[in-house]
């Protein structure tokens, strides 16, 4: 019994162990994350303006006459 005691023991420190590992690994993730969809809004961001300003400088090009 005790040996048996000891093992769940042993079993319930390695548990806690590995949570604390997910839970730390979890945590740069979300980090990770975070930075990954600030950098996206940046670009989409860049991306919109470039075509309006796109769409802005078409209208100034010269219209072919239609015939």
């Amino acid at each position: 019994m005790e040996q048996e005691l000891d093992y769940l023991e042993g079993r319930v420190v390695a548990l806690i162990a590995r949570i604390h590992e997910l839970e730390n690994q979890n945590g740069r993730f979300a980090e990770v994350l975070a930075q990954t969809m600030k950098e996206n809004a940046e670009m989409k961001f860049a991306l919109e303006e470039t075509r309006h300003r796109v769409a802005a400088l078409m209208t100034r090009l010269p219209q072919e006459d239609a015939e």
